[in-house]
C-alpha cells in the first residue's frame, strides 16, 4: 500500500542526511462569512517563492478555518493577516468524524477544512467540496508528486496535501529504560497494571482498532467478525487501567508527565518532546517509535467547502501555505511531515536529527505502515466504537 509514498520518504532522507552533512492558535465561532472586499490595492505583487498574482478586489475580509488541534504556527496566520488583510478564523476538532457531523449539518460557516485522506473520498462524494481552480494554486509545484493523485481524491480535483504523519506509541524513556518496541506496552495487561491511569489511546475509532488489529497480527483494515471481536474484546479489557481516550492534548500531558506513555501521532509526540511555541515546553525525554507489529500512515489535506462564499481567498490562504518558507515554519512548529519538497530543504538541524531518531519514517519503518480504507465492511468499526466506549 505505500509504493506511492516510497519514493517520497527516500528523497526525504536523502534531503535530511545531506542537510545533515552540511550541518546547516486561535479559536471562535464560525459564524457566519461574507465575501466583503477590502480597500487595499486592486493587485498585489506575489511574495518570494509565490507566483500568485492576487486580486485584492475579491478578498473577503475574514476566512473561517476549520482544523485540527495544533496544528499551524499561529505566527503564519498574522503573517497572512499583515500581507493580504484577511483575518483568519480558526476553530477546532478532534476527529474526522466529528468534523463532518457538524459539516454534513449544512451552514457550517467554515471556508477551508483539513480532513484526512478518507474524510476527502467521504467529503467529495457527498457533494460538499469545491472543485479546485489549479490556476490559483501554482505552488502546488512544491508538492511531491508521489503525495498526489491518492485514492481518495484522483487528479487532486478537490484536495491538496497539507501534512502527513505516522501513527505509533509515545513514551517517556524516564520509565522505561529498556525501550518499547510493541503494542503489548498498551494491550498486555500485565505490563499496563504498573502504570494504571497514566496512559492513553487515540479517540478514534479506526486509530484504536487498528492498534488493536496490529497488535493482534492482522490488517488495520481488517473487517472479518473474529478480527473485530478479538479487537473489541482487547479494547474492552484496556479500558479500566486507561486514563483517558486523547486526541486533543495528549502532547501536554506527555510533556507535563501526566502520561508516561501514549498511543500517538508522530506530531503530536514531537510536539512533547520539543514543546509548541509559547503553548508549553517540552520533555527531552519523550521517545516515538512504530511498534515491530506495525503502525498507520495517513494524510491530512486542504479543502474547500462547496458552500463556501470565500473561495477565491481560501485559494489564496492555500497557495500561501504552501509556499516554502511558510510550509517549512509550518512544519518546524507543529512537528508533523511536511509534504513540500522545497520546504523540506529549509528545515534546521535539530529537526532533521528528530526525524532520523525516529519521528519521521526510515525505509525499513515503512514496510510496517498501512493506510486506513474505508468501504461498505469499515463501517462496522463505528458501532462497535461505540460499544467499546460505553462499556
Amino acid at each position: 500500500m505505500l509504493k506511492g509514498h516510497t519514493r517520497f520518504i527516500a528523497l526525504l532522507l536523502i534531503g535530511l542526511f545531506a542537510l545533515a552533512a552540511c550541518g546547516g492558535q486561535p479559536t471562535a465561532s464560525p459564524g457566519g462569512a461574507t465575501a466583503e472586499p477590502t480597500t487595499a490595492p486592486a493587485t498585489a505583487q506575489p511574495s518570494a517563492g509565490d507566483d500568485l498574482q492576487v486580486d485584492r478586489s475579491r478578498l473577503s475580509r475574514e476566512l473561517r478555518f476549520f482544523n485540527w488541534s495544533d496544528y499551524i504556527d499561529p505566527s503564519i496566520l498574522e503573517d497572512f493577516e499583515r500581507e493580504y488583510g484577511v483575518r483568519v478564523i480558526v476553530d477546532l476538532f478532534d476527529a474526522n468524524e466529528d468534523m463532518l457531523a457538524k459539516v454534513r449539518a449544512g451552514r457550517s460557516g467554515y471556508d477551508i477544512i483539513t480532513p484526512s485522506d478518507y474524510a476527502v473520498d467521504i467529503m467529495w462524494r457527498e457533494g460538499l467540496l469545491a472543485k479546485l481552480d489549479k490556476s490559483l494554486l501554482p505552488n502546488l509545484k512544491n508538492i511531491d508528486p508521489d503525495l498526489l493523485d491518492k485514492y481518495f481524491d484522483p487528479g487532486n480535483v478537490y484536495s491538496v496535501p497539507y501534512m502527513y504523519g505516522i501513527t505509533g506509541i509515545a513514551y517517556n524513556r524516564q520509565f522505561f529504560p529498556n525501550g518499547v518496541d510493541s503494542w503489548a506496552a498498551l494491550f498486555d495487561t500485565t505490563q499496563i497494571e504498573r502504570y494504571r491511569k497514566q496512559f492513553s489511546m487515540l479517540d478514534d475509532e479506526r486509530e484504536s482498532f487498528g492498534a488493536a488489529l496490529k497488535y493482534l497480527g492482522y490488517s488495520v483494515n481488517e473487517t472479518s467478525p473474529e478480527a473485530l471481536r478479538q479487537a473489541q474484546e482487547l479494547l474492552i479489557a484496556q479500558k479500566p487501567f486507561l486514563a483517558a481516550y486523547n486526541s486533543s492534548d495528549v502532547n501536554r500531558k506527555l510533556a507535563s508527565g501526566e502520561y508516561i506513555i501514549a498511543h500517538s501521532w508522530s506530531g503530536a509526540a514531537l510536539q512533547a518532546r520539543n514543546g509548541l511555541g509559547s503553548e508549553f515546553s517540552g520533555n527531552p525525554d519523550i521517545v516515538f517509535v512504530i511498534p515491530k507489529e506495525g503502525g498507520v500512515i495517513w494524510m491530512d489535506n486542504m479543502v474547500i467547502l462547496a458552500d463556501s462564499p470565500n473561495a477565491y481567498t481560501a485559494h489564496v490562504f492555500m497557495n500561501f501555505l504552501m509556499r516554502p518558507d511558510i510550509a517549512a515554519r509550518n512544519a518546524e512548529y507543529i512537528g508533523y511531515l511536511s509534504p513540500n519538497v522545497e520546504a523540506i530543504k529549509l528545515l534546521p538541524q535539530e529537526i532533521i536529527d528528530l526525524y532520523n531518531e525516529g519521528f519521521a519514517p526510515n525505509e525499513e519503518v515503512l514496510k510496517r505502515l498501512e493506510w486506513m480504507v474505508r468501504n461498505e465492511q469499515t463501517s462496522a468499526f463505528t458501532s462497535l466504537w461505540t460499544a467499546v466506549k460505553g462499556e
